[in-house]
C-alpha cells in the first residue's frame, strides 16, 4: 500500500503556487518542525484509536452478529485477545474454530482504513487547510485511491485464514466505523497544522557554510584567489 501511495503523491501536478514558495536552503534540516508536527500529531491520534480498540474494544465496540459474541450479554465484540489481564485464556478459546477474531480483523482494518483517507491530507505538505484544493487534477490519485480500498475490501471479505483475519469478514456497522474513522483523519489533521512550528523538534544535522567556521583558512584563502582575478583582470584591461 505504501507504494502505490507513493506513487499517487508522486504524481500531484505542480501547481502556480509554487512560485511564491522560498527555496530550500542548502543546509535545511533533514528532517522539519513542520514535518515533526504533522508525523507525530498524527501517529499520536491514531495510536490511541487503535490501542482503545485494542485494549477496550469489547466494551464500545459494536458486534451487530449476536452468534460472535460467543455467549457475552453485552452487544460489543468479544475480546481478540489471547488471554486476559490476569492470564485466563480470552479468544484462544475459539481461535481454532473460528480463527482470527472479528475484534483484531476490526483493528487491522480500522487501521488500514485511516492509512487510505490519510492520503488526502498528505496531498498538502506546508499547513494548506484545504487538502482537498486541486483534488480533481490529478486521475492517477484517484485510481490509486480507490485501488487501495478495494484492495482492503477484498482482503478482508475474501482473505480468510490466509491473509489471517476474520473467515465471515466483517459487518457493514464494522466498516461505517471504519470509514468514519478515516473521515476523522482530515480534522485531526486540520487541528496538526494550527499548531505553531516552534512547539516542535527538528532533527538531522544541518551542515554549516566553511566560511562560518572560526578557521578562516578557507575565507582567506578565497580572498588571495578574488584579488588575484582581480589584478589579472586590471593587467589585462591595461593592455
Amino acid at each position: 500500500m505504501d507504494s502505490f501511495a507513493s506513487l499517487a503523491l508522486a504524481t500531484e501536478p505542480p501547481t502556480l503556487d509554487l512560485l511564491d514558495r522560498p527555496p530550500y536552503a542548502r543546509d535545511e534540516y533533514i528532517v522539519s518542525r513542520k514535518m515533526v508536527k504533522n508525523l507525530l500529531g498524527m501517529a499520536v491520534y491514531e495510536i490511541i484509536i487503535i490501542y482503545a480498540i485494542v485494549f477496550a474494544g469489547e466494551n464500545f465496540f459494536p458486534e451487530p452478529d449476536v452468534r460472535y459474541r460467543f455467549g457475552r450479554d453485552k452487544p460489543y465484540v468479544f475480546p481478540g485477545r489471547i488471554q486476559d489481564w490476569d492470564g485466563s485464556p480470552l479468544y484462544s478459546k475459539y481461535e481454532k474454530e473460528y480463527g482470527v477474531s472479528r475484534h483484531m480483523t476490526n483493528v487491522f482494518n480500522v487501521f488500514t482504513v485511516m492509512q487510505i483517507f490519510n492520503l488526502i491530507n498528505a496531498r498538502k505538505i506546508h499547513d494548506e487547510l484545504n487538502v482537498f484544493s486541486g483534488v480533481w487534477n490529478n486521475w492517477i490519485f484517484f485510481v490509486v485511491f480507490a485501488g487501495c480500498f478495494a484492495g482492503q475490501a477484498i482482503i478482508i471479505e475474501l482473505g480468510g485464514s490466509a491473509m489471517k483475519v476474520a473467515y465471515s469478514g466483517l459487518h457493514g456497522v464494522h466498516w461505517a466505523i471504519a470509514i468514519g474513522l478515516g473521515i476523522s483523519t482530515w480534522i485531526a489533521g486540520t487541528l496538526c497544522k494550527l499548531i505553531p512550528d516552534s512547539w516542535c523538534p527538528q532533527f538531522g544535522n544541518k551542515e554549516k557554510d566553511p566560511l562560518d567556521n572560526e578557521d578562516k583558512s578557507v575565507l582567506s584563502l578565497r580572498k588571495k584567489r578574488s584579488s588575484s582575478f582581480q589584478r589579472q583582470g586590471s593587467a589585462l584591461a591595461g593592455k
